[in-house]
């Protein structure tokens, strides 16, 4: 711990003056305003952008996709393309609503972290300070087709969990489950409240030793939870409070209240030959009528793509951004320090820190060659895509919600993006 906060502190003035053009006040609001052309942006570049987009929907490979770019603040490109509703032909707007799906993590990391910054927890904190019940043992194979446990051989921390390094749900222990639902037991947590979910998880062993690989997915809950339990209030509420509202994310949010918000969803396909067919995520009665009690870590949260672009202007910034400071920025470059084995299960050179995919020194898993070592990624499963990239000074986002989403089309965007700059 103490390592890498000394790390981040050296690093804090290289971070200001990459994120913040040279060392001046970062931008408190997008500038939509600017001279493109006096930041490299060529009437070409940006018609070559908008023909990549726009082939997207008239090849039938997305029904509809929304892109946001900005440098230092300064929004160069802000557009849509294509149908959010394809049975009503409803255009999509850069104002749309989308589902996030996993982008949700990244605020709820960063939520936990202001608690970090109140000295309420330490990431190398034991979970079990606040979840004494948290394993503690190791499923392995007993090499007769059945399964034994073995102790943990260090305790599971708020570091492993926002790395997703703990073990927690991983394969092995899906695989585990499986014996116990054949043999007539309930594995099935409830989906009522994160509290309760967690509570009923954490009843089975661990996948693997903590800190040893990657496991995605299922650690935000338990960082959610615990979010809960040291804040003494619902996540939602949580959130709003310490992220949402301070950087001016007004339309983000697990459920919506307000009807009037109800046009501006973007509907959700999956494709079907060479048709896109509504996916039943698409419905809307859960987010305005459901019961509203499940927010969790992992997923839930919905908006439209400047909101999450004032997040990531924040993180770029060094953890300010409307004139609200929400981490420090040794806070932020704490969280961009890997924390993962050389060795994963998501590939050799795979990093990831406290919340975000990393890229240091690791050319071959970049998207397009011209992101830099410094970008900070991560995305939502039904396309939504971020990078902040704090060399060229960029938050770059791309958005569609689709069900098996052709990943060419995300690199060639974001070539085009980095080519508005003439960054290749």
């Amino acid at each position: 711990m103490k390592k890498i906060v000394l790390f981040a502190a050296l690093l804090t003035a290289l971070f200001a003056t990459a994120s913040c053009g040279g060392g001046n006040q970062p931008p408190q609001q997008f500038n939509d305003h600017a001279d493109p052309a006096a930041l490299g942006v060529t009437p070409d570049r940006e018609a070559a952008l908008d023909a990549v987009l726009q082939s997207f929907v008239n090849d039938k490979k997305v029904p509809c996709v929304t892109a946001f770019v900005a440098k230092g603040g300064n929004v160069v490109y802000e557009k849509s393309f294509g149908m959010k509703n394809l049975e009503q032909q409803i255009p999509a707007k850069t104002d749309d609503i989308y589902v996030l799906f996993s982008q949700t993590k990244a605020v709820v990391a960063v939520a936990l972290m202001t608690l970090y910054e109140k000295g309420l927890l330490d990431v190398e904190d034991p979970i079990s300070k606040w979840i004494p019940d948290f394993p503690d043992e190791v499923l392995v194979e007993d090499g007769e087709g059945g399964f034994k446990t073995v102790p943990a051989e260090r305790p599971v921390t708020v570091a492993h969990l926002l790395s997703h390094s703990s073990g927690y749900l991983a394969p092995l222990t899906n695989r585990y489950l499986r014996t116990l639902a054949e043999a007539g037991e309930e594995v099935r947590a409830p989906r009522t409240t994160v509290k309760e979910n967690v509570e009923f998880n954490i009843r089975f062993p661990l996948g693997f030793q903590p800190g040893t690989n990657w496991n995605y997915y299922y650690d935000m809950e338990v960082i959610a939870y615990l979010i809960e339990i040291i804040s003494g209030k619902p996540l939602p509420e949580y959130l709003k409070e310490a992220v949402l509202d301070p950087i001016g994310m007004e339309d983000t949010a697990y459920f919506f209240d307000d009807e009037t918000l109800r046009p501006r969803f973007v509907t959700t396909y999956s494709k079907s030959g060479e048709e896109f067919v509504p996916s039943p995520m698409s419905g809307l009665d859960q987010i305005f009528n459901g019961p509203k009690t499940y927010a969790g870590g992992t997923m839930g949260l919905y908006g439209p793509i400047r909101d999450y672009a004032k997040f990531c202007q924040m993180l770029l910034n060094g953890g300010e951004f409307n004139n609200h400071r929400i981490l420090k920025p040794e806070t932020i470059l704490m969280m961009r320090q890997n924390r993962l084995p050389e060795v994963n299960s998501n590939g050799p050179g795979f990093q990831f820190g406290l919340g975000f995919e990393l890229f240091r020194g690791t050319p071959s898993r970049k998207d397009v060659p011209a992101m830099s070592d410094e970008v900070f990624r991560w995305g939502g499963a039904a396309g939504t895509e971020y990078i902040i990239d704090p060399v060229n000074d960029l938050v770059i986002l791309y958005y569609i919600s689709m069900w098996g989403k052709p990943a060419e089309c995300y690199k060639e965007f974001l070539g085009a993006a980095y080519g508005l700059f003439g960054l290749e």
